[in-house]
C-alpha cells in the first residue's frame, strides 16, 4: 500500500474517533427536522373531476371537445390546480387549504368557472346552428326533429362535475418528504463535521 492510499482499517479508526462528533451532529439535525414536521399544520386537499362537454357536430361519429384540456388548465387555475386525465375529456381540479371550507370553496369557484363558460360556448354554437336551420330549405317537420336531437345532445354532452371530496392531510401531507430530507441532510452534515474535525486535528499535529 503506498503512502498516498487509505486502508479500511484507517476509516473504521477515523469513524471511531469522530463517532461523538458525528452522532451529535446527527441527532441534534433530526430533532431539529422532526420539530419542523411534527409542528406542520393539519391542511385540506378537496378534489372533483369535470367531464368537459362536446361541441355541436354535425358528424355524430366524431366528438371535438368545447376546449381542449390544456386550454382549460390555462384559463381556470387560478385558485386551483387543473390536471387534465390523459386520453380522456376529463379534467380533475384540486385545492388545498388550512381549512374544509376553503379548499371546497377554491374547487367549486373553478368548477363554476370551467361549466357556466362552457355551457355559455355550447348556447353560442347551439343558436349558430339554429340559424343555419333556417335558411335550409327543409320542412317544419325535418327541422323539429333536428332540434330534438340538438336538444337531447345538448342534456347528455354538457359540461358537469362530480361530487368534491375532501381529504385531511396531516402535517401538511409532508411529513415522509420531510423526514427523508432530513435524515440525508443530517447524515451528510453530521459526516461533513467529523471530517472537518478530525482534518483540523490533524493539520494541528
Amino acid at each position: 500500500m503506498t503512502k498516498d492510499e487509505i486502508s479500511l482499517s484507517e476509516i473504521y479508526i477515523y469513524f471511531i474517533g469522530e463517532v461523538r462528533t458525528i452522532s451529535i451532529v446527527f441527532f441534534v439535525l433530526l430533532s431539529l427536522g422532526v420539530a419542523y414536521a411534527m409542528t406542520r399544520p393539519t391542511l385540506y386537499m378537496s378534489v372533483a373531476s369535470v367531464i368537459v362537454g362536446n361541441s355541436i357536430s354535425l358528424d355524430s361519429s366524431t366528438s371535438k371537445q368545447l376546449e381542449n384540456p390544456e386550454v382549460v388548465v390555462y384559463k381556470y387555475s387560478h385558485g386551483s390546480t387543473i390536471t387534465p386525465v390523459k386520453n380522456t375529456n376529463i379534467v380533475e381540479v384540486s385545492a388545498i387549504a388550512e381549512d374544509r371550507k376553503s379548499s371546497i370553496q377554491k374547487v367549486q369557484i373553478s368548477i363554476n368557472d370551467i361549466v357556466k363558460a362552457q355551457n355559455d360556448i355550447y348556447q353560442n354554437q347551439e343558436n349558430k346552428f339554429i340559424k343555419y336551420l333556417a335558411i335550409l330549405e327543409i320542412t317544419d317537420t325535418t327541422k323539429m326533429q333536428i332540434l330534438s336531437i340538438l336538444q337531447d345532445a345538448s342534456s347528455s354532452s354538457a359540461t358537469h362535475s362530480s361530487e368534491i371530496a375532501t381529504t385531511e392531510l396531516p402535517y401538511s401531507g409532508k411529513i415522509y418528504k420531510i423526514m427523508f430530507a432530513t435524515i440525508l441532510i443530517a447524515t451528510l452534515a453530521a459526516l461533513a463535521a467529523g471530517a472537518i474535525k478530525g482534518f483540523v486535528i490533524a493539520c494541528g499535529k
